[in-house]
């Protein structure tokens, strides 16, 4: 039997990501991350937070929509797709599971406008690949759904 060489094993890099928090007042407070806008960060108004503030879980179900975004972003441009418009929805399910809220579901309902020379098929394929290579949607236990509708022009 002929051996082959072995391939180099790829080395891939880690990251780390740094934020802090101050509490203000009530159940309140500034998310900050060094080169960035700081954000007002309360509990959610069910929870006796501050109504009009960002909360933990608007950020939870933002961040599997951003990532979703972006990875389908990065895919595209590699591919050559023809991006018009991409602007997505989300909406994430937090149930009371096992003696703790949780969240259960994330669905994103992207409207991907792409220009002629790919079908709907195609982008499609391309959306569902970046969703399995969402590094936050992976990163979690919710079941993440991704319902595209694709306009090509």
């Amino acid at each position: 039997m002929e051996q082959t060489p072995q391939q180099p094993i790829k080395k891939y890099k880690s990251f780390t990501y740094h934020t802090n928090v101050a509490w203000t007042s009530d159940r309140q407070g500034t998310l900050r991350a060094d080169g960035k806008p700081q954000l007002e960060v309360s509990s959610p108004p069910e929870f006796k937070g501050i109504p009009g503030v960002w909360t933990p879980e608007d950020l939870f179900v933002a961040a599997v929509e951003i990532c979703q975004m972006s990875t389908f972003l990065s895919f595209g441009a590699r591919k050559e797709l023809p991006l018009r418009s991409y602007v997505s929805a989300a909406e994430g399910t937090l149930e009371f599971v096992d003696g703790n809220y949780r969240f259960t579901s994330i669905t994103i309902r992207p409207v991907i406008t792409v220009g002629s020379g790919w079908t709907k098929e195609q982008v499609d394929g391309l959306v569902h690949t970046a969703h399995d290579h969402c590094l936050i949607g992976n990163s979690i236990t919710a079941t993440v759904t991704v319902e595209p509708t694709i306009i090509i022009e």
